[in-house]
């Protein structure tokens, strides 16, 4: 086992081993945020029928030669009451958006590039595109039996419009996954106690479970773990029973109150245990147990808030949504670059930095501001931000106005 790697393996360690959970059918209004598991196919074409792309009139290219030409206005086309008769040479008819094309038109002219007096329209000008304009073919976005959406896609409100014009009042999407949350350390206390000395607040408890809930995880906090191991391996095994997934807080170290490295070792029969070469978040423990036939995976998070923040995104983030259907290509964060704003930043020797702070539009460019007192401690670092910026192992620094890697978090 390595003493260090990077973050993109610990990622395909981790991803790799995480298994899907089940299927379930869901009401079509509950799916949203979901990621489907079962392919959407068209139950026919679209259109469904040939339809007018604007308001104006149906004719036949045939009769727009020469120019200006006047036509009889002889019927009407609107959206959902469709023409019953034919356009005949010498004739146009009322054509509404979205209404079906009548038999024998093959045209559509814009309504402001004619003039309708008293039952006749004059068309002053022919339509750019020529014969077939603004006409709509049925089937032309696709057939009956396509695929329309493929499994793993998390439905969002195009989505979701797209299976309702289907008419598909139910969708079969993954489970959520249920997500034990775990501190450990005998330094901590719950809201509402007044910490005494050497003794802080259990946050992370409340960040991971806010932080699981928003990435589509049903989170189940556990009574904080003291420093002892038999303690912290009762836990362990008990949410292994419960939950889909494992996630814990404190105790990856090497120090001699560290349990949480060899608990999960002896649960997963060995364990992939790192040090990531990453600032924040050095220490992680993974590994995969089983509940009977399930796995379970189980993931380590530094007790450090500000680690355990940039832990969670880099690699439980991905991994629920890699439980509920989604590629292992597409799960992590993906990267943009943004300009620097505020000052030059700094680098760690070995280690690829992450740092705190907002994304904002500077013209055509993003700009990123990183936060000021870039300590992980630092309680108010995380805070209302949107993004993280990355500077890379082997970069001393980054100067004021330079281009700056980032991975947007909203």
């Amino acid at each position: 086992m390595p003493t260090f790697i990077a973050v993109e393996e610990a990622q395909e360690q981790i991803l790799s081993r995480i298994p899907a959970t089940s299927v379930e059918r869901v009401h079509l209004g509950a799916g949203a945020g979901r990621f489907l598991a079962k392919p959407i196919r068209a139950p026919w074409n679209s259109p469904r029928f040939d339809n007018s792309a604007m308001d104006g009139y149906a004719l036949r290219w045939d009769d727009l030669n020469p120019i200006p030409v006047t036509l009889d206005i002889t019927g009407e086309s609107a959206a959902g009451s469709p023409a019953d008769q034919v356009v005949q040479p010498g004739q146009a008819f009322v054509i509404s958006t979205g209404a079906a094309i009548p038999s024998g038109a093959d045209t559509v002219v814009p309504r402001e590039l004619c003039n309708a007096v008293e039952g006749r329209v004059t068309i002053e000008e022919s339509p750019a595109a020529g014969k077939g304009a603004n006409i709509r073919y049925g089937g032309t976005y696709m057939s009956a039996g396509d695929t329309a959406i493929w499994p793993g896609t998390k439905l969002g409100g195009a989505e979701i419009g797209m299976i309702a014009s289907f008419g598909r009042p139910i969708v079969e999407v993954h489970a959520r996954p249920r997500v034990a949350i775990i501190s450990t350390g005998s330094e901590l206390v719950d809201l509402g106690q007044t910490p005494g000395p050497g003794q802080i607040i259990n946050s992370n408890a409340y960040m991971l479970e806010a932080l699981v809930t928003d990435h589509g995880g049903v989170p189940r906090v556990y009574p904080t773990a003291p420093d002892d191991r038999q303690a912290i391996y009762r836990t362990f095994q008990q949410a292994v029973a419960d939950c889909d997934l494992v996630l814990s807080s404190g105790g990856v170290s090497v120090g001699d109150h560290d349990h949480v490295g060899s608990v999960v070792d002896e649960l997963c029969d060995g364990m992939t245990f790192w040090k990531v070469r990453i600032k924040p978040g050095k220490p992680l423990a993974f590994g995969v147990a089983h509940s009977g036939t399930r796995p379970v995976p189980l993931i380590g998070l530094p007790g450090n808030p500000g680690a355990g923040f940039v832990s969670f995104h880099l690699y439980v983030r991905p991994a629920l949504a890699v439980a509920q259907g989604a590629s292992i290509a597409e799960a992590p964060l993906p990267h943009t670059t943004a300009v620097l704003r505020g000052g030059q930043v700094n680098g760690s020797r070995g280690r690829r930095t992450y740092l705190a702070g907002r994304v904002s539009s500077e013209g055509q460019s993003l700009a990123f501001q990183p936060r000021p007192h870039q300590s992980s401690g630092n309680p108010a670092l995380f805070a209302g931000i949107n993004a993280l910026g990355i500077i890379e192992e082997g970069r001393s620094h980054v100067k004021d106005g330079s281009e700056i890697t980032i991975h947007l978090l909203d």
